[in-house]
């Protein structure tokens, strides 16, 4: 995963899907086919689809996703977790870290943060303390995010964070239909549905059925997935 930080937002968002796109961006510039793009990039693996913004500016949260190509965005108010301080310490990257623990979106969180980094910023929706959060990780053990690299872009290099809310377009660029806005609750629904059984998922959102050349109905597909939020 990729965390990008600017003045005003901060964005959460997959290593390899940025190496896809990247990719195909490039290739479509370079006027190649859709094969040859596939054929560059067919060994890096697919990853995450949520992005993740955190608008400081605005105080305000969006995430981001696409489920069978088209897009989908929902916006929640930002807010800080609550927590709890630590004097427990670790090393990341050469990083002194203090502890820090939650509880928040339904999951008990246990992070480390390093105020040599005077960021008050973090991975998915974590953020709010003294320090940049370098390693946070779940009681369950699902979810464990770790910095391995930080690098700090001269002003001379910068660049704005791209910020995506439509579907990309043919020439690899992000100017296709804009993303469909829905509230939180229908998005979780909607991932749910998605992971649980994408064809009911494609008939009920686009009124499409799908069947195998003996006219059966496609069998269940289920993804076993584990959402971020309880």
């Amino acid at each position: 995963m990729f965390l990008d930080m600017g003045d005003r937002v901060v964005k959460f968002y997959s290593r390899y899907n940025y190496m896809r796109d990247s990719i195909a961006r490039e290739g479509f510039k370079n006027k190649l086919s859709v094969m040859e793009i596939q054929d560059r990039r067919r060994d890096i693996p697919w990853g995450t689809d949520p992005i993740y913004y955190q608008w400081y500016n605005k105080k305000k949260t969006e995430v981001s996703t696409v489920f069978l190509h088209n897009g989908y965005t929902y916006e929640e108010p930002m807010t800080m977790p609550e927590w709890i301080l630590h004097e427990d310490t670790m090393t990341v990257l050469g990083y002194v870290c203090k502890r820090a623990t939650t509880h928040y979106r339904g999951r008990d969180w246990e992070v480390y943060y390093t105020s040599d980094i005077p960021l008050s910023r973090g991975p998915w929706k974590l953020w709010g303390l003294p320090g940049l959060i370098v390693h946070a990780t779940d009681a369950d053990g699902y979810f464990l995010f770790e910095m391995t690299n930080f690098e700090r872009i001269p002003e001379s290099v910068v660049r704005p964070i791209l910020y995506i809310h439509r579907k990309e377009g043919s020439k690899g660029d992000y100017k296709g239909a804009e993303y469909k806005k829905v509230s939180k609750k229908t998005y979780i629904q909607y991932e749910k549905a998605y992971h649980e059984d994408v064809n009911a998922f494609r008939e009920f959102e686009f009124g499409h059925k799908v069947f195998t050349p003996d006219g059966s109905p496609l069998p269940i597909t289920k993804t076993d997935y584990i959402p971020l939020e309880k």
